[in-house]
């Protein structure tokens, strides 16, 4: 199966890594000449965490973090009359959470896909057409060709969704802010916080970007709306909506881009009747846009492209796996949208008795004791099945008693599906150990699965550094470890469920999957590694 998909942002790059573990051919299309990076910050956290451990990506975006240790909300003298502490977040969160600059992550997924994805950038989609068995691309560079599916993963402003769906003003809920935002030098000195300044119907927030002396200033202001401001109209738009405003904002405004490279665009979300029409699908932003102050937009985007490329693997018929990507998204996009819509319209209040009311409130829910209320309220976790964490503590000792027998030199009394993995810590570069078991074996390779998911340290090490050393009784030797795509995965776990299908089961069990009715589509999703002797 080929698959175009529109779009090379956060859910097209997710969903072209997916699909391609999964045996499907995707092609991505990019317009921009060098790829999105949009440079603005983002609240990574949640499903979206749980999809970048899924492709071992999060070591490199823990590395890159932004370098925040507070949100402070300030008056016009800079003084903070409320803050939001990260051990506070962490509560809040109750998960794992970073703070990112879009680019951060867009470049973490274009090179965790560049080797094994075509990727054609300053190239988009003109015309679409549903014909039998597939979609005929009219391409802007000249030219149709013919796939088996498209996808639109091409954002808010979908023209996927233009082309097959109908005009954007029929599926935008306008929520009646503008937001603008760009880079600035660092000649204010604030520190590790991200601060948030806000006067009626507007609101001003400066941040550190991680790069020396750089920070990025976000402006957020309510306006009819008017469609599309050209780019060379919207530092006039932003300094007049501003005009006036207390704290930095003057000197932020005077620091804009001399070229007018500003990042604007309207707080609107996407909501439409249906997210698929033949087989053209949409996804992330294209059919569900929260608004980028919701927080879970990125969440909404990497899941969906998981569950979409998931969907395509298990069903043979594309509608089928559409309907089913949608019936498992719907739910959960809506609910944030209602809790996206809440949020703006208490943002940026409209009036100063309404401030006032907003600060009062702020003041109050920035305490520990409501961190519950605000986790039950922005639902943070992740929405794909839940996987067993690896063990620690006693358990821990215990499920590593076997590396002391391989240590005496007395591997031999190890069962011979057991063998002791050598590896490279990813972080510390030394030597690290594991007893895993193996599932298959096949002219002098042998094949294990990571029991723990792809959070797993010993497959996160081997993937960062496949060189590794093996032990099967008392032979140690060396070997190279090289993960096994989604269809190899199938055929390994049908033949291990049919030799050992108690021991199938309990692996299923320790991978989240509740219901086993089938091992073949089970072993699709289960990451598992070959080890063969160096070339």
């Amino acid at each position: 199966m080929r698959v175009l998909i529109n779009g090379g942002g956060v859910a097209g790059l997710t969903l072209a890594y997916w699909l391609r573990r999964n045996g499907i051919e995707p092609v991505v299309l990019e317009r921009s000449p060098h790829g999105r990076l949009g440079e603005y910050g983002i609240d990574f956290l949640g499903t979206a965490h749980d999809v970048a451990g899924r492709m071992g990506i999060v070591d490199r975006l823990e590395a890159q973090q932004l370098p925040v240790d507070s949100v402070d909300f300030v008056d016009a003298s800079g003084r903070a009359w409320a803050r939001l502490t990260v051990p506070l977040l962490d509560r809040v969160i109750k998960g794992p959470r970073l703070g990112l600059m879009q680019n951060t992550l867009e470049e973490a997924l274009l090179e965790a896909v560049r080797d094994d994805v075509e990727i054609r950038f300053g190239e988009s989609i003109e015309g679409v057409r549903i014909v039998r068995g597939g979609v005929e691309a009219d391409l802007a560079s000249g030219g149709t060709e013919k796939f088996d599916l498209l996808v639109g993963a091409d954002g808010s402003h979908s023209l996927t969704r233009e082309l097959v769906f109908g005009a954007e003003e029929r599926f935008a809920r306008y929520l009646g802010c503008r937001l603008a935002s760009y880079k600035v030098p660092d000649r204010y000195h604030l520190g590790r916080v991200r601060a948030h300044y806000t006067e009626p119907g507007r609101q001003t927030v400066v941040y550190p970007t991680g790069r020396a002396d750089e920070l990025a200033a976000l402006f957020v202001f309510r306006a009819r709306y008017g469609g599309a401001v050209p780019r060379q109209e919207r530092l006039d738009l932003l300094r007049s909506a501003f005009d006036g405003m207390g704290w930095i904002t003057p000197a932020l405004l005077e620091d804009a881009p001399a070229d007018g490279d500003v990042f604007m665009d309207t707080v609107t979300q996407i909501v439409l009747p249906s997210w698929h029409r033949g087989r053209v699908v949409l996804v992330g932003d294209a059919c569900g846009s929260l608004t980028m102050l919701s927080a879970q937009g990125v969440s909404m985007a990497m899941g969906g492209a998981y569950l979409l490329a998931e969907a395509l693997r298990d069903e043979r018929e594309p509608e089928r796996a559409f309907d089913r990507y949608e019936r498992r998204m719907r739910g959960e996009v809506a609910r944030r949208q209602r809790t996206a819509r809440l949020f703006t319209r208490t943002l940026i209040p409209a009036t100063r008795p309404r401030l006032l009311v907003q600060r009062t409130v702020t003041r109050t829910i920035t305490r520990a004791a409501f961190a519950p209320v605000l986790r039950r309220r922005f639902g943070t976790g992740t929405i794909l099945a839940k996987r067993a964490a690896p063990p620690t503590g006693w358990r821990r000792r215990a499920w590593r008693l076997p590396i002391g027998l391989f240590r005496a030199g007395l591997g031999r009394l190890v069962p011979h599906r057991m063998m002791l993995l050598t590896h490279t810590g990813r972080n510390s570069g030394q030597p690290r150990q594991a007893v895993i078991e193996i599932v298959a074996r096949d002219r002098g390779s042998v094949v294990a699965a990571s029991g723990f998911g792809t959070g797993a340290d010993w497959y996160r090490n081997v993937l960062k550094t496949p060189e590794v050393t093996i032990q099967i009784g008392g032979h140690p030797r060396p070997a190279v470890a090289v993960p096994l795509s989604a269809a190899e995965g199938a055929d390994v776990m049908a033949t291990y469920a049919a030799r050992h299908p108690a021991a199938a089961r309990r692996l299923c069990d320790l991978m989240g999957f509740d219901d086993v009715l089938d091992f073949r589509q089970v072993g699709g999703r289960i990451p598992f590694v070959r080890f063969s002797a160096p070339r």
